[in-house]
């Protein structure tokens, strides 16, 4: 394989399995840390240029769970890869001058978490938190860091960036010069993928944690998975599209408040990782974004030798890590109605962002004159496989919304689900997280229904 990593082109036979964070240290990088080795910390954090319509397109990635085929045709940036010759850049130098660097453990991370933010984001309407929500500093508490992040940040705000931002910053010394040059390199190393026989590989945010190998991987954003797209009807998502990239998606967010809703899944480097399809047939039964695409009625495409099979999503989960799967199909595509209704995403977990539910539920519907149409709630963590309450929605269809209406399905919700005691809690108390999160729906849409409930 062939990638750049930092100024200099690299021709690897390396296995696609090795861990990036491995490669790099091995190779005398060790501004790149390990951790905790889950992605969660950000210590090993490097940033991952891909090319798009003749730009690059930077992510601050987390390199311990990043199998290094999946930087077949990059730019791998690590922090050795943006200090200047001579000197500190600004960013560097600003954490230096606010004492945001204690042990030094973690600063590197900080680096690049910052250098995506001002290399892609728009300042004026991106909140610097979501850059660094994926890093963790035990020494320095954060307000140094913020400080320092926001040095750096009304510097570059006063830069024209009309050549491009990457001009910009190189002209201003974020950047060295080398990454004017990036561009092209990435052009001749550019390659076709086909479809062939494997491991079929999504995000990789759960599989490489445990340091396991896939036998001849083969990465599905590779293979064309990774598009969002519609057409009159539906708005279609690759099962290789990353959770950010849903988060983000405009066609989405007209409909919902998906912007927000699905900032509660992990943190933004895993998101940027992580896979809509990995999600799904990952088969957790508390999968955030399966949870939320079960609420949308989401449909799923599995293709087999180019033979199409196309069913409801709710109906793929037989069984704890049991799918309606055949050997060699892939899941191909979501597609959810083009549709405006109400959606609402609620989700309890020992840490408010940044981590695995204990329950999560959503719930769609469409209102008229105050009567419930097509509602469709799912629940996840009360049951083997992330749930859709079927009689509840059956329940609810066509009837007038009032408390006691709510309080009947929530009844009706409890005889559905079937929890177990396990370290994220007991039976009775996920009943009862569910029951709130209901409830928490219904007040969302609602309001004057949270005195009665």
């Amino acid at each position: 394989m062939k990638f750049v990593l930092n100024r200099e082109l690299v021709e690897s036979d390396v296995s696609p399995n090795e861990h990036t964070l491995d490669f790099l240290r091995k190779r005398g990088l060790t501004g790149v840390k390990e951790g905790c080795h889950e992605g969660d910390c950000g210590a090993c954090m490097v940033l991952v240029g891909e090319l798009v319509e003749g730009k690059v397109r930077y992510r601050a990635i987390n390199s311990c769970i990043l199998p290094l085929g999946k930087v077949e045709g990059k730019h791998v940036v690590t922090v050795e890869g943006v200090n200047l010759v001579e000197r500190l850049n600004p960013v560097q130098q600003a954490i230096f001058d606010e004492g945001g660097s204690q042990c030094g453990y973690c600063t590197p991370g900080f680096v690049m978490a910052l250098m995506a933010y001002f290399l892609n984001e728009d300042l004026k309407n991106t909140d610097i938190m979501i850059a660094i929500e994926g890093n963790i500093c035990r020494c320095t508490g954060y307000n140094s860091i913020l400080r320092a992040a926001n040095i750096a940040k009304k510097k570059i705000e006063s830069l024209d960036d009309s050549r491009g931002r990457i001009q910009a910053l190189v002209e201003a010394e974020f950047l060295p010069k080398y990454f004017l040059e990036i561009p092209k390199m990435l052009e001749q190393i550019q390659t076709t993928h086909e479809i062939k026989k494997g491991t079929y590989v999504a995000g990789g945010t759960d599989l490489f944690v445990h340091r396991q190998k896939a036998e001849n991987p083969v990465f599905l954003a590779d293979l064309g998975f990774d598009k969002i797209w519609s057409d009159e009807e539906y708005i279609f998502i690759g099962s290789a599209v990353d959770i950010e990239s849903i988060r983000k998606s405009e066609e989405l967010n007209d409909l919902y408040d998906s912007a927000k809703h699905l900032s509660r899944v992990s943190t933004l480097p895993i998101r940027q990782q992580a896979t809509a399809g990995g999600n799904v047939v990952n088969a957790s039964p508390i999968g955030d974004l399966t949870i939320y695409f079960l609420a949308l009625d989401a449909d799923i495409s599995l293709l087999l030798d180019k033979q199409r099979r196309i069913m409801k999503l709710k109906d793929f989960f037989k069984g704890y890590k049991v799918l309606d799967l055949k050997e060699g199909e892939i899941l191909e595509w979501f597609r959810i109605k083009k549709e405006k209704k109400f959606l609402s995403f609620e989700k309890v977990a020992k840490r408010m962002y940044m981590d695995i539910a204990s329950v999560n539920s959503a719930l769609s519907l469409k209102m008229e004159d105050n009567t419930i149409k097509e509602p469709h709630l799912s629940g996840g963590g009360v049951a083997p496989i992330p749930k859709y309450l079927e009689k509840t929605c059956q329940y609810l269809e066509g009837k007038e919304l009032t408390a006691e209406l709510v309080k009947e399905a929530v009844k009706i919700a409890d005889s559905e689900i079937s929890p177990i005691d396990d370290v994220r809690g007991s039976a009775k108390y996920k009943r009862l997280l569910l029951r709130q999160l209901i409830y928490a729906h219904f007040i969302t849409l609602k309001p004057e229904l949270e005195v009665a409930l």
